[in-house]
């Protein structure tokens, strides 16, 4: 082989997404039910503490917290099943939330959440870059 002309094959690099969309719309959905949950039980500590507070009006500052989880959880919710019917509103809606996250938490002083914003920013890269294999209309 010290002469052959033949060179080896190559093979062609061919770029299949990251995840999978089954899979995608099942992470999305149960990260959204823990949000709703969040919230739930958050509203049920805000009550039972609003009942038991002999300062009522720290207890009514709790229901801001809760109705962020909720709102939040609901969005990723319709989201996972948009994406889930090919509709290319998902990657809009999911894009909502994390603006929505990151408003909420400058609005209150915290910090803000680096790991929801770089896994939300690569989702939507990956949802853009594969709209096509993934038939998002």
């Amino acid at each position: 082989m010290q002469h052959s002309t033949t060179q080896p094959r190559i093979a062609a690099i061919t770029h299949q997404p990251v995840l999978k969309k089954d899979i995608f719309v099942f992470a999305l959905a149960v990260f959204g039910f823990f949000s709703i949950l969040s919230g739930i039980v958050g509203f049920v500590l805000a009550i039972i503490l609003l009942s038991n507070a002999t300062a009522p009006d720290l207890a009514t500052t709790l229901f801001i917290d809760p109705a962020y989880d909720l709102t939040l959880g609901a969005i990723i919710i319709v989201s996972s099943r948009a994406f889930a019917r090919g509709k290319f509103l998902s990657v809009w809606l999911y894009g909502g939330s994390l603006i929505i996250d990151s408003l909420y938490h400058t609005l209150r002083g915290y910090p803000l959440n680096f790991l929801f914003m770089g896994f939300g920013l690569l989702i939507i890269w990956q949802l853009l870059r594969f709209r096509s294999e993934l038939d998002l209309r």
